[in-house]
């Protein structure tokens, strides 16, 4: 499937008080994402989250958009953060929900699209504060994308690229992907991999079996020769390209960049990357940026970055929560290390209206988008499954539950720790 950024030109519509009879009134803009609503709003001394916050009030915003997809074609939405209990409608239809204020997640719009007309998207989100122990904005604070493909195809976060060993000679790879489809068909799907220069690594060619409305996984091993490892100092990037036909037609293509290492955590060398042991220095970094809020703007997660390499930093962890996809593209080609952090709570709270009300029921499948999103990406390096757990002191099942979630984490990577 083709990605395809939808961050400009919504509407943006917020009650606030005024000074009508019932005491409120709407705001309206025309924004373009990423967006933080708290931000722009006057502080207040009485604010639900107080200082944590910033005094800033949130409360219920609302986006839309209208879209003319044209004719018929799979379409995904791909909301790569919204702060927070967002709710998905296409054309007043609600077709998800998703409470995590950090964690990506994917909406299929392809059934309740009106094909060759103007279709209405709204996103509605409530940062319910106080939420969290720090200032979280509030909004779709990241970009939100369109992935279209065709009837056979690979959607987002169904390609991951392995790295099983890797010297300066050669280095064995495992592409392994999954093919959805709407059809009972046999399809030639081709792969190229190609270096930061454009030179053809290695070509695959092969015919599939596949069936309507299933998906099919296929794990392909390739080997390369004097590939360019990633590493702190050349953090050299490779693509996967890949081609789906049917009857000689194209129906789908698929573009993927990730890079080529080996990492490794022993007793006796620590962490090594490529075989050579590397000391991590750096820090833990919040998702906001100070005066612009909690917008991650690609050039602002790229500053950041940039600045903390200068200051000597080779790695960071994602405090405390899935970083942006930006953020993470940034570290791959600035050649920083990651250390990806799912949750700040488990069931124990730390505070009235955090992820603790949602976690029973959500854990598994907020795993589930980190792991698939990130697990391409070089940086990452390392999973957390929560920061200052209070169940880590013996309550509320810890052990059980901290087995649970790297158990799960471990079904989509089992490559990282």
């Amino acid at each position: 499937m083709i990605k395809k950024l939808i961050s400009n030109d919504w509407i943006f519509v917020k009650e606030v008080p005024g000074p009508s009879s019932s005491g409120i009134e709407k705001i309206r803009a025309e924004i373009d994402l990423p967006h933080d609503y708290a931000i722009s709003q006057p502080r207040s001394a009485d604010a639900p989250g107080g200082w944590r916050t910033g005094y800033f009030n949130g409360g219920v915003g609302k986006y839309s958009k209208f879209i003319n997809f044209g004719k018929r074609q799979h379409t995904i939405l791909d909301i790569d953060g919204a702060y927070m209990c967002a709710e998905i409608r296409l054309n007043k239809n609600l077709l998800a929900i998703h409470p995590h204020g950090y964690t990506p997640f994917l909406v299929d719009l392809t059934d309740t699209i009106i094909w060759e007309s103007l279709n209405k998207i709204e996103i509605t989100t409530n940062d319910m504060q106080p939420s969290t122990r720090w200032y979280s904005g509030a909004g779709i604070y990241r970009d939100v994308f369109l992935w279209t493909g065709g009837e056979v195809r690979i959607e987002p976060w169904d390609l991951f690229v392995v790295t099983n060993n890797a010297n300066e000679k050669s280095a064995n790879i495992t592409v392994k992907s999954q093919i959805a489809s709407d059809i009972d068909t046999n399809a030639e799907i081709e792969i190229v991999i190609t270096d930061s220069d454009k030179n053809a690594a290695v070509t695959f060619t092969d015919v599939i079996c596949v069936k309507a409305n299933q998906k099919i996984s296929k794990d392909i091993d390739f080997e390369i020769q004097n590939p360019k490892l990633w590493n702190l100092e050349n953090p050299s990037l490779y693509t996967i390209d890949v081609n789906i036909t049917v009857n000689g037609e194209t129906v789908d293509t698929f573009t993927q960049s990730f890079g080529i290492r080996e990492i490794k955590f022993t007793a006796k060398d620590g962490f090594t990357l490529n075989g050579k042991t590397v000391k991590l220095k750096g820090g833990c970094i919040h998702h906001d940026h100070g005066a612009l809020g909690a917008c991650a703007y690609p050039a602002a997660e790229e500053r950041k970055i940039k600045k903390l390499k200068q200051a000597g930093f080779n790695s960071i962890r994602a405090s405390h929560n899935p970083p942006s996809t930006a953020l993470m593209e940034v570290c791959d080609r600035e050649g920083i290390l990651i250390m990806d952090e799912a949750f700040d709570i488990w069931q124990d709270c730390k505070g009235a209206n955090d992820y603790h009300l949602w976690f029973a029921d959500w854990w598994a499948r907020d795993i589930s988008y980190m792991v698939l999103r990130d697990r391409s990406h070089p940086s990452v390096i390392s999973y957390s499954i929560g920061n200052e757990i209070s169940e880590s002191k013996g309550r509320s099942n810890g052990a059980k539950w901290a087995k649970k979630l790297s158990s799960e984490l471990k079904k989509y990577d089992p490559s990282r720790p």
